[in-house]
C-alpha cells in the first residue's frame, strides 16, 4: 500500500511538472508587446533615449505602438506602460508578482541596494515598510506639523531677506524637516553638516543614476578604472564613504545620543527606544538604518524640487497666484498664516499643489518595477525579470484623463461646475501597489504648508529689466534621477 501511494505521488508530481512545462511553452509562444524596430544582438540600445527625454519619448512611442510596448537591451526586457489602465491591471491588481525591483549596479556597489526604494520585494523590504507605516501613516503624521510649520516660517524669512537665493532656501526647508524628523537634528544654518550632505547627495545620486555596465552585471565593478566605460569605478571609490555616512553615520549618532541621554525625539530614536530590552534580529536594526537614511535622502531631494517647480508655475501663471491668495484671504483672513489644520478649508490651494505634481512629476518615468514570474497580458508575454516602467510623464499627459493636459490648470481638480472634476493621479506621482511611496503623507504636508505660506505672504513675480518692466520668465527643466528647474532660469 505504501509503495502504491509513493508511485501515485510520483505520477502526480510528474503530471504537474509536465503541465507546467506545456503551459510555459505556450506562454513563450506568445509575442512580447510590440515596440520600435530592434537591431540584432544589441536590441534597442542605440535607440534608447537619453535621461532628459526618456519620459517624453516613451509617451510618443506609447501613442505609436500602444499603451503597453517593449524594448530590449542586452540581458533585459523592458515593458513600458503608457496608460493608467495598464498600470492598474499589472502593478495594482497583480502586485503579488509585480512589486520587485531590478538590482541597480551603482546603488548595490555603495551599499544602498537594500534601501526601501531600491530593495527587491521580500522580507527586508517589508521590514522597512513597517517602520514607515508606524511612523508616517496617514493618521500619525500630524505629530510632525509643528516642525513643518516652524521650518516653513524659516523659509519665509529667508525668501524675504534673500529672494534671489530662493533655490537654496527651498533646499534648506526640505532638508531641515526630514533631518529633524528622521534624526532629531535641527539644521540651523547653511554650514550645517546635514545641509552639506543633502547638497552633495543630489549631485552623487544624479550621477549614480547614469546607465552603466554595472546595470548589466555587478561583476563589472571589478574593472580597472582605465577600462573603457568604467567611469564608475573611481566615482564609487570617492563617494562610498560619504554615502555610508548618510546610512550608518547618522544612525550611530542617534545611538550615541540615546546612551548619553541627549537624544531628541525622532523617527530613529523612537524606534530604537521601542526595541530596547528586547531580543531582535540584527536585520531589524539594519532595516531601521536604511529606512531612516531614505527619509533623509528621498525627502530632501523631492520636496526641494517640487517647490522650485511650484515657483516656476506661479511665475508663468500669475492668475493662479491671485486666485489662491483670494481664497486664503477669504477663508483665513490676513491676521495669521495658514496652518496644516486649514487644508480641508482651502480646496483651491490643494488643487495648486496637486497640479504642480501632475504638471511635472518629480520622477518622470517613476521607479521601475520588476516582475517576479512569467505572465501574460492581453495575449502578450511578460517574461520573468522584465523591467516594468509606468511612465508617469505619459500618464499625466493623458488627454483622455486631463483636458489640455500640458497646461497648468489647478481648477481641473475642482468638482463640477466650479472645475473640471478631474482626479489627481496619485499613483503616477507616488507610485503603485506595494511600492507606493511610504512617506507620501509626510511629504504631502511639507509641500502644502510651504506653498500655502509662500502664496499667503509673497507676490511671486519675475525680475524687472533696466526700465522697470517685468521680464518674461525663461524656465528650463532638467532631469537626472528627478525632475527639477534650473536655478539660473527663474
Amino acid at each position: 500500500m505504501n509503495t502504491l501511494s509513493g508511485i501515485g505521488v510520483l505520477l502526480f508530481c510528474a503530471v504537474v511538472i509536465r503541465l507546467s512545462q506545456v503551459r510555459r511553452r505556450k506562454l513563450h509562444r506568445l509575442p512580447l508587446p510590440p515596440g520600435p524596430p530592434a537591431e540584432p544582438i544589441i536590441g534597442h540600445m542605440r535607440l534608447f533615449p537619453d535621461v532628459e527625454t526618456t519620459a517624453e519619448t516613451f509617451h510618443e512611442w506609447s501613442q505609436k505602438y500602444g499603451d503597453v510596448f517593449s524594448l530590449r537591451v542586452p540581458g533585459k526586457t523592458i515593458i513600458v506602460l503608457g496608460s493608467e489602465q495598464a498600470a492598474v491591471d499589472l502593478l495594482e491588481k497583480r502586485s503579488a508578482i509585480y512589486s520587485s525591483r531590478a538590482r541597480l549596479g551603482y546603488y548595490e556597489a555603495i551599499g544602498w541596494g537594500d534601501a526601501i526604494i531600491f530593495a527587491p520585494y521580500g522580507p527586508f523590504h517589508t521590514l522597512q515598510r513597517k517602520f514607515y507605516h508606524d511612523g508616517f501613516g496617514k493618521n500619525v503624521v500630524s505629530q510632525y506639523w509643528e516642525i513643518q510649520q516652524r521650518e516653513a516660517n524659516v523659509l519665509l524669512k529667508g525668501l524675504l531677506e534673500e529672494p534671489e537665493s530662493y533655490d537654496r532656501y527651498a533646499r534648506r526647508f526640505a532638508g531641515a524637516t526630514v533631518t529633524e524628523i528622521g534624526y532629531g537634528h535641527r539644521i540651523e544654518s547653511f554650514d550645517d553638516d546635514f545641509f552639506y550632505m543633502g547638497e552633495k547627495l543630489g549631485q552623487t545620486a544624479g550621477k549614480g543614476a547614469t546607465p552603466s555596465l554595472l546595470d548589466i552585471h555587478p561583476i563589472f565593478a571589478r574593472l580597472p578604472s582605465w577600462a573603457p566605460g568604467a567611469w564608475f569605478v573611481n566615482f564609487i571609490k570617492d563617494t562610498k564613504p560619504f554615502m555610508d555616512a548618510i546610512i550608518l553615520g547618522n544612525y550611530q549618532k542617534v545611538e550615541e545620543e540615546l546612551k548619553a541621554g541627549t537624544a531628541k525625539p525622532s523617527f530613529t530614536s523612537q524606534h530604537l527606544e521601542s526595541m530596547e530590552g528586547e531580543a531582535h534580529d540584527p536585520q531589524q536594526y539594519r532595516a531601521l538604518r536604511m529606512a531612516a537614511g531614505m527619509i533623509f535622502a528621498a525627502g530632501f531631494e523631492t520636496t526641494w524640487h517640487t517647490l522650485t517647480i511650484f515657483i516656476a508655475a506661479i511665475l508663468l501663471h500669475p492668475e493662479v497666484q491671485k486666485k489662491a491668495q483670494e481664497e486664503l484671504d477669504r477663508v483665513i483672513g490676513r491676521g495669521r498664516l495658514p496652518e496644516l489644520s486649514d487644508r480641508d478649508s482651502l480646496p483651491y490651494m490643494q488643487c495648486v499643489m496637486h497640479e504642480t505634481m501632475r504638471w511635472h512629476p518629480i520622477t518622470p518615468i517613476g521607479l521601475p518595477h520588476q516582475v517576479m514570474a512569467d505572465d501574460t497580458y492581453r495575449g502578450m508575454h511578460i517574461p520573468k525579470d522584465a523591467i516594468i516602467i509606468a511612465n508617469a510623464r505619459g500618464l499625466t499627459w493623458d488627454e483622455n484623463k486631463f483636458h489640455d493636459a500640458r497646461s497648468f490648470k489647478p481648477e481641473r481638480f475642482l468638482p463640477k461646475p466650479e472645475g473640471a472634476g478631474e482626479i489627481f493621479p496619485t499613483n503616477a506621482v507616488y507610485g503603485w501597489g506595494r511600492r507606493i511611496c511610504a512617506g507620501r503623507f509626510l511629504a504631502d504636508n511639507s509641500v502644502w504648508i510651504a506653498m500655502a505660506r509662500i502664496i499667503a505672504v509673497f507676490d511671486i513675480t519675475p525680475p524687472k529689466d533696466a526700465e522697470g518692466r517685468l521680464t518674461k520668465p525663461n524656465i528650463k527643466f532638467t532631469t537626472q534621477m528627478t525632475r527639477s528647474v534650473g536655478p539660473s532660469t527663474l
